[in-house]
């Protein structure tokens, strides 16, 4: 198969994986779009996508879409960019489909080093708590790795392991959130649900401020990753630092997870379903970085959008709509593997 090589960082993209890429990012636009313009008020493409830069073009969409609905897609899209990254990340270092920050309870620990924050030192700044949420998720994907080490890391292990640690978190969680002040414990709450209304611009500031430093490391690392999935011995032979490029790799994957939910709440099934999705579409041998991103964006952002769709009474965060629709995907794997597939 013909490949294009782009750009200084040797990054080898198949020709399908290019174009699967192109049509990720038009619909990505196409929804992005639908999102600024429909709603209660409506509003022309033109105007949306001026308010949405800040170019006034007066009222009501300098407010509704400047302050409303141009935050809350964008941080809908940026969070499920770092998610879909995070977990094809996490995959193919450990090769298993179902490492994913928020099955294997790192999510779970960034929401309890958030809440910590919140209640410890009443943190009020969203960097703070971002701060907070980091460090909950790498302390938990430390004690995750260890528990699962056993000259070298088991991937049963690290599954089982993940799932410990994540009821270890949320019951730290729920300690907390007795502890907290009633006003503070219910905005806990309402954010670890999962949902990016009432999103404003810091919010998006901090998600593409994190993303803007991680997604670079991690192209820099890919040709590395993709020859790790052949095996430690083959990429040593290579000439690739196994190590040093796993530490950083992991490290990113983490941070990327726990930025997202210091955004946005812990949002389920997005990481998980998002590298998956991209390899079939591309039918890469090995891991896919940009389509994942892109897939993942599409999908929390056309979530948020599906949920706003529905009637007022099942309206719910898109948390809850993720999980809701995550679930039959991950049955799906199950019963995949009781039929003799990848287990």
């Amino acid at each position: 198969m013909r490949t294009l090589r782009l750009g200084p960082l040797g990054i080898t993209t198949h020709r399908r994986t290019l174009a699967v890429g192109l049509v990720l990012l038009a619909a990505l636009a196409a929804v992005a779009i639908f999102a600024l313009t429909s709603g209660q008020s409506n509003v022309t493409v033109a105007d949306a996508l001026r308010a949405a830069v800040g170019i006034p073009v007066g009222a009501p969409a300098d407010f509704i879409v400047g302050h409303v609905r141009a935050p809350r897609a964008l941080t809908a899209i940026l969070v499920g960019a770092m998610l879909g990254l995070s977990g094809a990340v996490l995959q193919s270092l450990t090769r298993n489909p179902l490492a994913s920050p928020d099955f294997i309870g790192i999510s779970a620990g960034a929401g309890t080093g958030a809440v910590l924050t919140i209640w410890l030192i009443g943190a009020t700044s969203l960097w703070v708590t971002a701060a907070g949420a980091i460090t909950g998720a790498l302390l938990t994907a430390g004690l995750i790795l260890a528990l699962s080490w056993r000259r070298g890391v088991v991937p049963l292990r690290l599954i089982l392991a993940g799932i410990a640690m994540g009821f270890v978190a949320q019951a730290a969680t729920q300690y907390a959130l007795t502890r907290m002040d009633v006003h503070d414990a219910g905005n806990a709450l309402g954010w670890l649900v999962g949902a990016v209304t009432g999103r404003t611009w810091t919010h998006v500031t901090v998600a593409a401020a994190m993303l803007a430093v991680l997604l670079p490391l991690i192209l820099w690392h890919a040709r590395s990753l993709r020859t790790m999935e052949m095996g430690d011995d083959a990429a040593r032979a290579l000439g690739i630092p196994v190590a040093s490029a796993r530490g950083v790799l992991a490290v990113a994957a983490v941070v990327l997870a726990a930025g997202a939910v210091a955004v946005t709440g812990p949002i389920g099934f997005i990481a998980l379903v998002s590298p998956a999705l991209a390899l079939r579409l591309t039918r890469s041998a090995g891991v896919t970085l940009i389509p994942s991103a892109l897939m993942g964006a599409l999908l929390l952002l056309t979530a948020d959008q599906v949920a706003q769709l529905m009637p007022s009474t099942l309206q719910f965060p898109v948390g809850i709509f993720t999980a809701a629709v995550g679930a039959p995907y991950l049955l799906w794997l199950v019963w995949r593997a009781s039929r003799g597939g990848p287990s």
